[in-house]
């Protein structure tokens, strides 16, 4: 196989799927794009998903060749991810539960990964942390996905519009790393700085030319300065934080 042919199938290998994503998927594939080539093949590994919702990312593991086994607390996302993994023919490699993120009745040692998506900002991170920690296996992984507090148009809209948000753990590069300390091994990425603006051509001047070419131009930039200017990542959108115990 040339270089270049396995190159291409290792790209295939890790495609994301884009509707599986769900919302904000624009926002949400570079995060994937990190991620999935991180975790590697996933044929014969057990994957935990905390915060299942509709099941979205539970049945992109799947079609990958996890064995996926996704939580939640409210029954109607449970069953809309029931149809979710039925649609997309990957039902006999996933189970839903409904279960408490921060008491998992699982035993010691029992995922390959663990990965949840906006669900640490809702319980303590470290509690959370060190419950998967357990349930994973010597050199296992978990990858928390989350909102970071101090970007500055997203803490705006948080204050204006979001009153719940008030009692939401979000997460800045200190909680990162107290993370990390629960786990042997952690890196994480930051995404999304000024690659926000764009959202004005969606959701204020519905142009959708303009919102995609200004969304790869700002994604671009904000790829430059995550590198150069370190203290930068603190105003994020959103981390992806891989941790290996």
């Amino acid at each position: 196989m040339s270089e270049s042919e396995a190159s291409e199938k290792e790209s295939h290998s890790f495609a994301v799927e884009a509707d599986l994503l769900l919302w904000w998927e624009d926002y949400y594939l570079p995060v994937f794009e990190y991620i999935l080539p991180i975790m590697g093949p996933l044929e014969g590994k057990r994957v935990l998903e905390l915060g299942t919702g509709t099941g979205g990312t539970a049945t992109m593991l799947a079609k990958q060749g996890a064995s996926v086994v996704g939580i939640d607390l409210l029954p109607f996302r449970i069953d809309e991810a029931q149809e979710r993994i039925h649609q997309h023919n990957v039902a006999d490699d996933v189970d839903f539960v409904l279960m408490d993120a921060t008491k998992l009745a699982f035993e010691d040692n029992t995922f390959d990964y663990v990965i949840s998506k906006s669900v640490l900002v809702f319980t303590d991170h470290t509690h959370t942390a060190k419950e998967c920690y357990r349930v994973l296996k010597p050199g296992g992984k978990a990858i928390f996905i989350e909102n970071m507090r101090n970007h500055p148009v997203v803490w705006s809209y948080r204050k204006l519009f979001l009153k719940y948000s008030r009692e939401l753990h979000y997460f800045s590069i200190s909680d990162i790393n107290a993370i990390g300390n629960v786990f042997k091994e952690m890196e994480h990425r930051e995404f999304h700085l000024l690659s926000l603006c764009a959202l004005f051509w969606q959701k204020v001047v519905p142009i959708p030319f303009l919102y995609r070419l200004s969304l790869k131009i700002f994604k671009q930039i904000d790829e430059f300065l995550l590198r150069k200017i370190a203290f930068l990542k603190k105003h994020c959108w959103i981390t992806a934080i891989i941790c290996e115990k």
